[in-house]
């Protein structure tokens, strides 16, 4: 059976329970953008039924363009995240890491409408479920009590940082914890000692949470982690965000293959090393 999704905005009592247009369209379109991915070019969100009586009210279902079908499992676990952290927003948390960090902006969008023009925003993500609704209370803890520490904690890690770029370190491992509540890396960097935290990504989190052994820290093994550099003013890296993490296997090095035996021309290593201080080879 399709899955078919209500969305609904109510106005605000602070604006005489007037809801404008650009508010209730512009909230129905941010919130199917949240359920959308784009990577999936095979999926829409059909507009099943609309209505302009109060409250305002839309449905959508989404469709699979190859077949006009209804895509509920191809939509069914990005509809679980947004339901999901939805309900953590009502109940005054975060996103969690499992929140597509391209749409964060967009979620943000619909909660700070909630404080300005619309009253009420409620989702039903399915028949026989609960529906979620947030509020301008809601949305006003969510800035204030949420969002708001975070910002300033992420101002004060990066009041130093002078540029960012792409880029990568490479060091061996000091420890495996957190910067800040983030996953990390604590790194020895290889070219200057200089010991640097590397934040890493939610997926290189859950990769390393399986691979990554205690023995690969009493090692220090040798690792490559890319992502958002941050330098200080004297061009050295504070920081590494959002990384990923790629172990350096060091070669083994064949002794035999190395060895020279002529190579001090006949004499003992002391007489050679005597000789080449006196600066009489090469004359």
């Amino acid at each position: 059976m399709p899955r078919k999704i209500t969305f609904t905005v109510e106005p605000s009592d602070a604006h005489h329970d007037v809801l404008t247009i650009q508010d209730a369209f512009q909230q129905a379109i941010d919130f199917f953008d949240l359920l959308t991915d784009e990577a999936d070019k095979n999926v829409m969100w059909k507009l099943e039924m609309a209505s302009t009586n109060t409250p305002f009210t839309c449905q959508g279902e989404p469709i699979d363009v190859r077949t006009w079908a209804g895509a509920h499992a191809l939509v069914e676990e990005r509809v679980m995240i947004v339901e999901r952290n939805f309900a953590r927003v009502a109940e005054g948390k975060d996103f969690d890491d499992t929140f597509p960090r391209d749409k964060l902006d967009v979620a943000r969008r619909i909660l700070n409408r909630n404080m300005n023009g619309i009253g009420r925003t409620t989702a039903t993500f399915s028949e026989n479920a609960k529906p979620v609704e947030i509020s301008y209370d809601t949305a006003k803890q969510y800035f204030d009590a949420v969002c708001a520490p975070v910002e300033s904690l992420h101002s004060y890690l990066f009041s130093r940082t002078s540029r960012r770029e792409i880029g990568s370190v490479e060091g061996r491992i000091v420890e495996i914890g957190t910067d800040y509540d983030v996953p990390a890396l604590h790194l020895e960097e290889h070219n200057t000692g200089r010991q640097v935290w590397c934040r890493v990504s939610p997926e290189a989190a859950e990769q390393l949470g399986t691979e990554m052994r205690a023995g690969d820290v009493w090692s220090h093994k040798r690792v490559r982690v890319r992502g958002t550099l941050n330098y200080d003013n004297q061009g050295n890296v504070l920081r590494v965000v959002n990384g990923t993490v790629a172990y350096i296997e060091s070669e083994e090095i064949d002794l035999n293959k190395i060895e020279d035996k002529e190579f001090t021309g006949g004499y003992t290593v002391s007489e050679y090393l005597d000789r080449l201080r006196e600066n009489e080879f090469g004359q």
